[in-house]
């Protein structure tokens, strides 16, 4: 793929450590020796933690004044006005288990806005790439969100239950997690939960689903995924109506036609 804007140098140096990253999380994935918790309910493996680590290698190397935050390590402050966010393997419990949904994810932040990124889905085979004001994209092809504007037609994907360090605060959001589904199964023509965030970012920018609801998130888990809908013609939110930013708690990703009649309806009193 040309990198034609002004972002494509970033874009490229991103995909050349995604590609790396996950060549080697593919070549790890079905012997894999360390599956730890690093909750009650949550696992990393050791794909995780080596994945992390060549992406920091070649981010540094190509610019070492940037800041660094990654999913698996303490964040690198450099007082640069760019930031990446990396999450090596999103969807570790599907990396665990042999799902093929899970996949890489590198952005870079300049000030409060995300500028470049990739998401690489190799199990899928499938790199999306996206810059501000340069569009989305798959396997070098544009892409843009569903068209679909009757909410019985449209399907969310929803994230899973069971977040949350502690007996108390998994509770919590299971009840929260369950009460939104139900609301949106009455609304909506499917509910599915795909097991993680940048996979399901990524198919509501490729128009394959309408919407995606994550109640809980950090900024890792959306930083890329956030540029890739709105650059497809999408929308982002917290659910409570309120502008987009990857610091906060939760979010909507949508088609943008729906999005404020999903809003409605995953509303939780």
């Amino acid at each position: 793929m040309e990198m034609k804007d002004k972002y494509g140098e970033f874009l490229g140096v991103a995909i050349r450590a995604a590609e790396e990253a996950g060549g080697m999380a593919r070549s790890m994935q079905h012997a894999l020796r360390d599956i730890r918790f690093k909750g009650e309910k949550d696992v990393v493996t050791e794909a995780d933690f080596a994945c992390d680590a060549a992406i920091r290698k070649h981010l540094s190397s190509a610019y070492p004044g940037h800041n660094l935050i990654t999913e698996e390590e303490e964040a690198v402050e450099r007082g640069s006005e760019y930031t990446w966010y990396v999450d090596p393997i999103d969807g570790t419990v599907n990396y665990s288990r042999g799902f093929p949904l899970w996949g890489v994810s590198i952005g870079l932040r300049k000030g409060e806005n995300m500028i470049a990124g990739c998401i690489w889905l190799p199990a899928l085979e499938e790199m999306y790439t996206v810059t501000l004001g340069g569009g989305a994209y798959l396997n070098g092809k544009r892409i843009q969100v569903s068209a679909v504007d009757q909410m019985q037609e449209a399907i969310i994907s929803h994230g899973d239950f069971n977040i949350g360090n502690t007996d108390a605060q998994r509770q919590e959001m299971n009840a929260r997690n369950l009460q939104s589904r139900g609301r949106a199964a009455a609304a909506l023509q499917r509910v599915k939960c795909l097991g993680s965030a940048v996979v399901e970012g990524s198919f509501v920018a490729a128009g394959r689903m309408e919407a995606y609801c994550m109640l809980a998130m950090k900024p890792w888990d959306v930083a890329v995924g956030s540029l890739l809908v709105t650059e497809a013609g999408g929308r982002t939110s917290h659910l409570n109506g309120a502008p987009f930013s990857i610091d906060g708690q939760d979010a909507l990703f949508s088609n943008g036609i729906l999005h404020d009649s999903i809003l409605k309806v995953l509303q939780l009193g």
